[in-house]
């Protein structure tokens, strides 16, 4: 009588591979601005960021309105470069800080700066038409 054993070493070895190409596969999956991004930017910035209630600073209503360069020479989004983009060095900055964000509501988790420094890392990528439209749920007053 042959054993199964090798049959069943074979079996839980192909399994493994599959097992590990799916986690690699997903691991490659890039940031979906609709899904993962659009959701944080409604949750915890375009609240204050935009055209009504700060309309000399940016706004996170558009693409138009996000990737813009300050007055003081730094951009909102740096496509490619997280570390040079200002919307990831407020997220990062401490809560009390003079460019902590944001000033008002709960700040981001790390896993949702992670998230939007990939999305960076990835070409911040932001679709036009209806689908990169961003309206507040409400708007922060003084």
């Amino acid at each position: 009588m042959k054993s199964a054993l090798p049959r069943f070493l074979c079996l839980l070895l192909v399994l493994g591979i599959s097992h590990s190409a799916t986690g690699e596969e997903t691991a490659k999956k890039p940031v979906s601005f609709q899904d993962e991004i659009k959701p944080v930017l409604i949750e915890k910035c375009v609240h204050c960021h935009n055209r009504k209630t700060l309309p000399d600073l940016f706004s996170f209503e558009s693409a138009k309105r996000a990737f813009v360069t300050l007055k003081s020479g730094q951009d909102v989004i740096v496509p490619g470069k997280p570390e040079k983009s200002l919307l990831i060095i407020a997220l990062k900055s401490p809560h009390g800080h003079e460019k902590a964000m944001p000033m008002v509501g709960p700040r981001p988790t790390e896993e949702e700066i992670e998230l939007l420094s990939r999305w960076i890392q990835e070409g911040a990528e932001w679709p036009k038409g209806p689908g990169g439209r961003i309206r507040p749920l409400f708007r922060a007053t003084e």
